[in-house]
């Protein structure tokens, strides 16, 4: 579950109509998280800033842990989720199928065994958004109106998502019998 429609909880609006544009840079985005061995779990987005003698630096501290493949499915489904209210609401999210490569990293089986948070990263070069203003000039929300993924990034179970649902889970396979 990369992301639903409307507006979510840190005030950005992406339609449906833009989904579906940014859905087109899925194939190839890879997905990467930040391995924590202390809590045995994926952390944020893995940003850290230095200060040091030479002023304030940014690392990124998330590495690759798979990818979304270049013929991966991509679709929309409606799910219920809970808000922050507690309230059952329906919402669709954009989908797609990815790869995560636990034999390199044994760490990422977790995602398979338990399902993991996720959060989308987009392309700041590319993103063309502006925010809406309340009736007192304040900002409102973040409209989307046209992005591509950066990454797709893994984060921990302490780490809430921005799109409440979204996630990374193992495939559920069903499987029958046919007889004839």
């Amino acid at each position: 579950k990369v992301l639903y429609i409307g507006e979510n909880r840190n005030r950005s609006y992406i339609s449906k109509e833009v989904a579906t544009e940014m859905a087109n840079s899925l194939p190839g985005c890879p997905i990467v998280g930040y391995y924590r061995e202390d809590k045995q779990d994926f952390g944020d987005h893995g940003d850290q800033v230095i200060f040091d003698g030479d002023g304030i630096h940014f690392n990124c501290l998330t590495k690759p842990y798979g990818f979304v493949a270049p013929d991966a499915k991509v679709w929309f489904q409606k799910f219920q989720d809970t808000d922050d209210f507690g309230n059952t609401v329906e919402r669709e999210y954009l989908m797609t199928e990815g790869f995560l490569w636990t034999g390199q990293y044994p760490e990422a089986q977790r995602i398979i065994d338990n399902g993991n948070n996720q959060s989308m990263e987009l392309d700041e070069k590319i993103l063309n958004a502006y925010w809406t203003k309340d009736n007192k000039g304040k900002p409102k929300f973040f409209i989307i109106n046209e992005a591509i993924f950066s990454k797709l990034c893994i984060l921990g179970q302490d780490n809430e998502p921005c799109f409440e649902g979204a996630n990374i889970t193992a495939p559920k396979l069903e499987f029958s019998l046919e007889e004839g």
